[in-house]
């Protein structure tokens, strides 16, 4: 399955592959890469070394799956499905997505997503959330476009790296949603099979 190649709305081929530790470096670059704007969005410090080390230590303990996107040899996005093998939420994965500004309206967001909600399947998860502060309206305008719902809004919950209180949004997707549309298809290689 993997590694994959996709293809986006303006004809661009983009490889999929989930991250493995060697990946780190390149990753760090991605995000060191970012406009300092994304990284306001951002609930923890992606830019230094030590954010890659927990990554890793999420992947080889099976609480972490990182879908990476790449094209010309170079990283344009990272999607995380972070879910936890213990306690009373151990049913319920949460997706994160950071892609490259150049890639954002080419369809890569919700083809990753799709690949994401994917992984939460496979791994028998019931329900998946996402987080985000109210301000982030394209994140908003994908993750309802692809299905997922409001669930709360947590006034002041957020404070972005320069101080300021955001809320935060929480939007959830239940697996059973994406078995009854995408069931058994194989998982898709252009943003028009979706």
């Amino acid at each position: 399955m993997y590694p994959r190649t996709v293809l986006l709305r303006d004809g661009l081929e983009v490889e999929f592959w989930p991250m493995v530790p060697e990946d780190a470096p390149a990753l760090l670059a991605f995000y060191r890469a970012l406009p300092p704007e994304d990284l306001l969005y951002l609930r923890e410090e992606v830019t230094k070394p030590e954010a890659m080390d927990r990554w890793i230590e999420g992947l080889e303990s099976e609480q972490a799956w990182h879908l990476l996107a790449s094209f010309d040899g170079r990283i344009v996005a990272d999607g995380e499905l972070d879910y936890q093998s213990y306690g009373w939420s151990r049913h319920v994965g949460e997706l994160r997505l950071v892609v490259d500004p150049a890639f954002r309206g080419t369809g890569l967001s919700q083809l990753m997503v799709y690949d994401l909600l994917a992984q939460a399947v496979d791994e028998g998860l019931h329900k998946v959330i996402v987080q985000m502060t109210v301000d982030q309206h394209a994140a908003l305008h994908l993750f309802q476009k692809v299905g997922f719902r409001h669930e709360a809004v947590l006034a002041e919950h957020v404070k972005d790296q320069q101080g300021r209180l955001r809320d935060l949004v929480i939007m959830s997707y239940f697996t059973r949603d994406f078995l009854r549309r995408y069931g058994g298809q194989e998982r898709p290689e252009r943003i028009e099979d979706l």
